[in-house]
């Protein structure tokens, strides 16, 4: 029996350097992570009846939210699907009549590099869908639109779960009411990871 606990004790202490390698080669940026968001965005125009007019709907916040989860390609590298959904504010009126960006949403995959201790730089490509209001007195009527994403930005980590982001972001949102609508969007998060 003594011998038996014996080996069971060489077997643990053998054991405990090579959890702890795997521990020092974890890539701590994988898994579920949800953020909360604020974003500058910028509704564009970028032809109005073919005529190849720009035109910008205006600048104002969305806020929202994004979940998704990494996995973990090697010890720097991660890789996952992403959605996000956010709320926006931009509104242009001339008189009673006014055209208004109601929300946004997006789906599409997430990857990103290790920097440093705390860092990751990442990249996005996905789907994204913007919706538009068009309200005079007495109608109001809702479209969407939506197209090809994209989007880059730079992770700090603060403490071992928690994280805070800053991207940029383009969406070319198709055809809304006959024209060609685009989404800018600069934004800021604060994130956890689970």
């Amino acid at each position: 029996m003594k011998y038996l606990f014996l080996a069971a004790a060489l077997a643990g202490a053998f054991a405990q350097p090579a959890f702890a390698q795997e521990e020092e080669g974890k890539n701590d940026k994988a898994g579920f992570r949800i953020e909360v968001r604020a974003t500058l965005e910028t509704p564009t125009v970028s032809s109005v009846e073919e005529e190849g007019d720009i035109y910008k709907l205006g600048s104002a916040m969305a806020f929202g939210g994004e979940a998704g989860f990494d996995f973990a390609v090697s010890d720097k590298v991660v890789v996952g699907p992403y959605g996000t959904y956010e709320i926006s504010t931009v509104k242009n009126c001339v008189g009673a009549d006014c055209l208004k960006a109601t929300d946004n949403y997006a789906f599409g995959l997430h990857a990103g590099v290790t920097v440093g201790d705390r860092g990751l730089v990442y990249a996005k490509v996905g789907y994204a869908s913007l919706g538009l209001e068009v309200s005079t007195p007495g109608l109001t009527v809702s479209e969407r639109g939506g197209g090809v994403e994209g989007a880059i930005g730079y992770e700090h980590g603060f403490g071992s779960n928690f994280y805070g982001r800053v991207e940029f972001g383009y969406a070319d949102n198709g055809d809304i009411f006959g024209i060609n609508f685009q989404r800018r969007r600069a934004g800021l998060s604060l994130g956890a990871r689970f």
